[in-house]
């Protein structure tokens, strides 16, 4: 298997750029040996140096990005025990970069001269379809580039380095199938990578592998049998997942597709009564901590009053006052028991800073005032309790819930709003939170914390913001804007922050997200829509990119925009804009941007218009 490794030294100048591909092209090293093998350059016109570079600059140029780090340089290098040879490694490499830099220039060079074959991979900083810069950190190195590199070569039947993955490798014979492209299981998991993105229940699955010649003999509760049609031998997932990684366990395929159950055991709801934290062998520091700090600082609510409590908020014309009053009075209980560190109250600080205002407020206008704050409750910050070990749990309850959680033995941090809390703990705790609340199945419980964590789907939202070397992009919305969006979730993510919905989304689905949401504003058949001049502005900049051209802008009134395009041969020939490069309206005027090489166009077009001006003058 291969190691990608990047080139320390930052590309920051643009000589070293050039001197960067020039060293992984030259046929030659310094004594005179065969060192380039075969070179393939994706997204350029040309295979000289001279005009890679040109076209490397070009792109940073258009989108006002030549600046800071210009390229990035990787080697992708084969253990020399490695029966590989140069064409499959260059090919290996070539998948690479464009599984991983879709939409950026790059050099993928494979040189011969050193006791092992390495790929050459210099990437250009600037994406020429997005303009987004390419990140060139540890987790780009790490998640996507290494990532990638080991799934391609398993695919070629390449045997593994020893590494912490805990795979065993394929055997001789699978590895010189694959280099024939004669394995059967090879095609197993090319089959498999199809069906995770076709198939969403379980007989789709196995129809789906029997008409890709796959049949399955066995479909147990922890593994699935899988026999070539013609051949003897059978395979397993969980030996296939041994040799080819982890992707291909019966559990996480059934999790890709959507139809994975849980065991018939831990399908049971669990005895609220009789529950208990499941026990691991390991411990974090953090449930240590924790342990420790409650046997010194037992909970100051006791579980017989809660229901107490509860109520008196319950019947409350105003619920957040008596909250915040009732959380007083615990604190103020467990400091007598013990020394409680007031800096982690934010009601204690709320209260203190009350005896520095000279200006005393009736009690009508403090009630009115801490209505309005969002307060927060809890036994820690919220910030020490995000950052620690362990995943966060996160769901919404009544304010009159919230007396119930200072009764039992965990950490946890809640915003008070108006009407609800938003509490968040540790993955940890949740069967504590479940006895604390009363709730009789785990289930209501996952379901609240799936609407109100969308962790798990952010970072893969973000893993693929990275592979496509662009930005997430963000936007606040209403729950009636919402509710339009249903049917549409796969284009985004969304999660509830400060009382309102928050997409994160890619650039390239922030059309059909704003087109839905305002369709009087972003109609895409409308002349002065932000939908339908977006796209023609970066499809012309691609055009003048790839042609060596440059954009050429001018200023017209909208009378003359609308006639401009009345009169163009093409609707694409220039895209409108009401604001200029600093983002300053400019009134009643347009700037439209336009290729070089359409300049004569526009100039014969406004020319038409000024004759026929003078002519119908009185």
């Amino acid at each position: 298997m291969a190691v990608v490794e990047p080139i320390q030294k930052k590309i920051k100048a643009h000589q070293y750029v050039y001197d960067s591909i020039a060293y992984v092209l030259s046929p030659e090293n310094k004594h005179g040996d065969e060192k380039c093998f075969q070179a393939t350059c994706l997204n350029c016109d040309g295979n000289n140096v001279d005009s890679i570079t040109k076209h490397f600059y070009l792109t940073r140029y258009a989108f006002n990005k030549d600046k800071e780090i210009l390229a990035h340089h990787y080697v992708q290098s084969f253990s020399p025990n490695e029966k590989i040879t140069p064409e499959l490694a260059h090919q290996i490499g070539v998948e690479l970069a464009e599984k991983v830099a879709p939409g950026f220039q790059v050099v993928v060079s494979t040189h011969i001269d050193k006791n092992h074959i390495h790929n050459h991979i210099i990437i250009n900083s600037v994406s020429m379809e997005t303009g987004m810069k390419w990140k060139g950190n540890k987790t780009t190195l790490t998640e996507v580039l290494q990532k990638e590199s080991d799934k391609i070569c398993k695919l070629y039947g390449l045997t593994t380095i020893k590494n912490k993955s805990g795979l065993k490798g394929v055997d001789q014979t699978t590895q010189k199938l694959a280099e024939q492209g004669k394995s059967w299981k090879v095609e197993l998991c090319k089959a498999l990578d199809e069906a995770v993105k076709m198939c969403n229940t379980k007989q789709e699955f196995i129809d789906f592998m029997k008409r890709k010649n796959f049949d399955i003999t066995r479909y147990g509760e922890k593994d699935i049998t899988f026999q070539k049609i013609g051949e003897k031998k059978k395979i397993r997932a969980s030996r296939l997942a041994t040799q080819f990684g982890d992707y291909y366990t019966k559990e996480n395929l059934e999790k890709l597709m959507g139809f994975y159950r849980l065991p018939k055991k831990s399908e049971q709801p669990p005895d609220i009564k009789n529950s208990k934290p499941q026990k691991s062998s390991f411990i974090s520091e953090f449930e240590k901590y924790e342990k420790n700090h409650f046997s010194k600082n037992p909970p100051p609510a006791k579980i017989s009053e809660t229901k107490f409590l509860q109520q008196i908020i319950r019947n409350s014309n105003r619920p957040l006052l008596i909250l915040l009053l009732i959380i007083m009075r615990l604190l103020i209980r467990q400091n007598k028991k013990s020394r409680l560190n007031k800096k982690y109250s934010i009601l204690h600080r709320y209260c203190s800073q009350q005896k520095y205002k000279i200006y005393k407020p009736s009690l009508k206008e403090q009630i009115a005032k801490t209505e309005k704050m969002q307060m927060t409750a809890g036994n820690i910050p919220y910030r020490n309790l995000v950052a620690a070990q362990g995943e966060n749990y996160r769901i919404k309850i009544a304010l009159s819930s919230v007396p119930k959680l200072y009764a039992y033995p965990f950490f946890f941090s809640a915003r008070l709003y108006k009407d609800y809390a938003l509490v968040t703990i540790k993955e940890k705790d949740k069967l504590l939170l479940q006895k604390a609340l009363a709730v009789e199945n785990i289930q209501v419980l996952e379901n609240h914390n799936k609407h109100y964590s969308s962790k798990a789907d952010y970072i893969a939202l973000k893993n693929r913001a990275e592979q496509l070397g662009v930005k997430i992009e963000f936007l606040n919305i209403t729950a009636e804007q919402f509710e339009k969006l249903k049917d549409e979730k796969d284009r985004f993510v969304s999660s509830l922050a400060d009382g309102k919905i928050r997409l994160a989304f890619l650039p390239q689905n922030k059309d059909y997200i704003l087109h839905t949401l305002y369709p009087d504003k972003y109609k895409t058949n409308d002349l002065f829509s932000v939908a339908r001049n977006s796209k023609v502005n970066t499809k012309l900049k691609s055009e003048a990119l790839l042609g060596g051209q440059k954009m050429r802008y001018r200023t017209l009134t909208k009378k003359q925009v609308e006639k401009l395009y009345a009169e163009s041969d093409t609707k694409e020939l220039f895209a409108v804009f009401n604001k200029n490069a600093k983002g300053q309206s400019l009134g009643d005027n347009y700037n439209i941007a336009f290729k070089e090489s359409d300049i004569e166009k526009i100039e014969n077009a406004l020319n038409n218009q000024e004759k026929t001006k003078r002519k119908n003058f009185p």
